[in-house]
């Protein structure tokens, strides 16, 4: 069972896509410090319009185009827990992010900003790894 259709995986893969995905932190770090539901509502429904927005990309070459083309074939297996780096990635990210919601929810703001500093530095990182599969993926098929 794929995450995404194939079309919305090539649409996402384009850089725009990921890159303005970026700015999710922020706007959720302001929305949950200031307790405003409309900014809330906005980022999560920005989060699930996002891969349907940009447009198949030109080419692919773009670290971030990469690195989403690596984890439609890291998941294309229908596995979403594996033995792997990517995944502990992921399992550590969980708790790292609520406890940016939880920090921000209750005003606690340097917490906060560590919490959502680690959780995209986490993210990055599984994002890194991910330009690997594509970039191995591709060496393969070379």
């Amino acid at each position: 069972m794929a995450i995404m259709p194939d079309r919305v995986w090539s649409r996402h893969a384009n850089p725009w896509s990921g890159w303005s995905r970026v700015l999710l932190m922020p706007l959720l770090a302001v929305g949950m410090y200031q307790h405003s539901w409309p900014i809330l509502l906005g980022a999560v429904l920005f989060a699930i319009v996002n891969p349907f927005m940009f447009p198949r990309p030109r080419h692919t070459r773009a670290w971030m185009s990469r690195g989403v083309i690596g984890e439609q074939l890291y998941y294309a297996d229908g596995k979403k827990f594996k033995w792997d780096l990517p995944t502990l990635l992921n399992s550590i990210n969980i708790p790292c992010f609520f406890a940016f919601l939880y920090f921000g929810w209750t005003q606690q703001l340097i917490p906060m900003l560590l919490a959502g500093a680690l959780t995209m530095t986490i993210k990055f990182w599984f994002i890194d790894r991910m330009v690997r599969v594509a970039d191995s993926a591709h060496g393969a098929h070379a």
